[in-house]
């Protein structure tokens, strides 16, 4: 199960999420387009994850939905977690939510279990 948490995200590696943002700015309209980026932690520059989202109907709030499979960043984890930066940005030229005088927004990652597949063994 994933938490959000003073705009850090906390959710096991391989967990399909939903991240609702809710714009305090104006509202979302149609042609709008929201990016969701996961990047290496301390390095913006390096984008592991970018994934967009077009507005279909005007609304305070949008769903930002990550699959399973786009939450499985990197090598599987045995214990612990991985910590990466995240940023929201709306249109390309707003930054929703972000790096700011709080610091990065962190994606932390936690493990999951190994799957045994069918017929026995690994």
């Amino acid at each position: 199960m994933y938490r959000i948490e003073n705009k850090n995200i906390y959710v096991n590696r391989g967990d399909k999420i939903t991240i609702f943002i809710v714009n305090n700015r104006d509202t979302f309209r149609i042609g709008d387009k929201i990016t969701f980026y996961i990047c290496e932690e301390g390095d913006y520059s390096t984008v592991i994850l970018q994934k967009d989202f077009n507005i279909d109907e005007y609304s305070d709030t949008v769903g930002i939905n990550l699959t399973s499979e786009e939450t499985r960043i990197g090598e599987p984890l045995k214990t612990g977690s991985r910590t990466y930066w995240y940023e929201i940005e709306l249109n390309e030229d707003t930054t929703l939510v972000g790096y700011d005088k709080k610091g990065p927004k962190l994606f932390i990652l936690y493990p999951e279990a190994k799957r045994i597949e069918e017929g026995g063994g690994e």
